[in-house]
């Protein structure tokens, strides 16, 4: 399992290199990638690998049939839910007297 972990992200973009040779075929390509990040996103939630998550969710925002400015703000989007999620986490471990 963990050579498919090792090697999908790397894959998935190597295919993204060829989807404009694909012409005429570029969104279905877009869309296979856009579809196999959410199942290695979806497994990699299950097995509490959120780090190859975040990974699979940036390829996702890539590779998704939004336009331009909406991948941006979606990227944006994430960067500030995992600074607050670490920002939470750090203030949670503080002890009681220091707050």
């Amino acid at each position: 399992m963990k050579i498919v972990k090792y090697v999908s992200i790397p894959v998935l973009l190597i295919a993204s290199l060829f989807t404009c040779c694909a012409a005429n075929y570029q969104l279905p390509v877009d869309f296979v990638i856009w579809a196999a990040s959410i199942l290695f996103i979806r497994h990699a939630i299950r097995l509490h690998e959120y780090f190859w998550a975040s990974g699979f969710g940036a390829v996702l925002v890539v590779f998704s049939p939004l336009p331009l400015v909406v991948k941006g703000l979606l990227l944006v989007g994430f960067a500030s839910i995992a600074t607050f999620a670490k920002m939470w986490t750090a203030f949670r471990a503080l002890p009681a007297e220091s707050i």
